[in-house]
């Protein structure tokens, strides 16, 4: 009896040592890792991640950046930044993105249900949008949210893609993956900024960016908004410096303002462009009265890897693209579209045409 009770004990112990191996290879087979956001939250992602949707958040340039060039696993993304993509570079240096599903038809309406059907790994969200953030995490998809404006820390262009990439780090467990490329980028934040350290202040314009222009009325991108981090480190004064935020005015305060030099936003924001402005071919708005009209210095953003005023892993080139249009002369031999060019080649794997280049610089 005690014989025949030894016998079945080790077949119990062998049983149980074999379901632990089995169980300890399905762990690691299908492990996971917990990831903090930049909304505080401890979420655990798993460590093999095969499908991604990207909710509200405008990273999928900075994703592709990721990913030198390719957006692997997307399998679906907010709608509405399709239109964004189709008036970019974007869409050809990752045609795949314009063949993922929709799974948000506009901002504000969250499709959990298609979300669901397309069983992602992960879900990409804006951190600030706590609506979407309990609907998301109720579905029990591992979700991870993505800082914009209004975080904890600035919203400051040049951090910001750098923040959004540190995170893609620890989701898919490489850390250290970008930093020979965040490396090149500051190289050239460095080198702009040296030349504009060198202007003296009676050597620096007055300059706003026309954020958005609905009906005639018009938004600036105020203290603590994307637009006012660009001005500050171009060393401008910005006249919008005196609202907060992303702030409607009139065109009155506009003219008011009067700045030396107006920066258009660019897709998927604004839909002027410098010819518009110059021609004065906006309904409802006479632009002729202001002075960066009157002087020809009115710039637009038109191809770049993404809207170049809001976060993107373009944003030493904008830098750059910023501080030639506004210091003509203290930047006339600097070589920028060498740096672009090589910039694109390097660490998207794409060759820009002449007739890229020539639109995203407006030449």
């Amino acid at each position: 009896m005690k014989k025949g009770f030894s016998i079945l004990l080790c077949l119990a112990l062998l049983v149980s040592v074999a379901a632990g191996s089995m169980t300890a290879f399905a762990d690691e087979a299908t492990g996971t890792h917990t990831v903090v956001d930049h909304a505080g939250n401890q979420v655990e992602v798993p460590d093999e991640i095969t499908r991604v949707v990207i909710d509200q958040i405008p990273i999928l340039s900075t994703y592709m950046a990721y990913f030198g060039g390719q957006a692997p696993y997307i399998v679906g993304f907010c709608g509405s930044f399709k239109d964004t993509i189709s008036k970019t570079v974007l869409k050809d240096i990752a045609p795949e993105l314009m063949e993922t599903a929709d799974t948000v038809y506009a901002q504000s309406d969250l499709n959990i249900e298609e979300i669901i059907k397309l069983k992602p790994d992960v879900i990409f969200y804006n951190a600030g949008n706590t609506a979407h953030a309990e609907i998301l995490q109720a579905s029990g998809i591992p979700s991870i949210g993505f800082a914009t404006v209004w975080a904890d820390t600035p919203a400051d262009p040049l951090e910001r893609y750098k923040q959004w990439l540190d995170l893609l780090e620890d989701v898919f467990g490489e850390e250290g993956k970008t930093d020979t490329f965040v490396a090149a980028g500051d190289a050239i934040v460095t080198e702009v900024e040296s030349r504009i350290a060198e202007i003296p202040e009676d050597g620096r314009p007055s300059a706003l960016i026309l954020w958005k222009l609905n009906d005639a009325v018009p938004q600036v991108s105020g203290q603590g908004s994307f637009g006012n981090f660009w001005m500050k480190h171009l060393g401008v004064r910005d006249m919008a410096a005196e609202t907060k935020g992303f702030n409607q005015v009139s065109m009155e305060q506009i003219f008011s303002w009067d700045p030396e030099i107006l920066f258009l936003d660019g897709p998927g924001l604004l839909q002027l462009n410098t010819e518009d402005v110059l021609g004065n071919k906006v309904e409802g708005v006479d632009f002729s009265l202001m002075t960066a009209v009157q002087t020809g210095r009115v710039y637009d953003t038109t191809l770049g890897m993404w809207n170049w005023f809001t976060p993107n892993p373009d944003a030493p080139l904008v830098l750059a693209w910023l501080a030639c249009n506004t210091y003509p002369e203290q930047f006339a031999d600097y070589p920028l579209t060498e740096v672009i060019r090589e910039y694109y080649a390097a660490w998207y794997g794409y060759e820009l045409s002449e007739a890229e280049l020539a639109e995203m610089l407006c030449y």
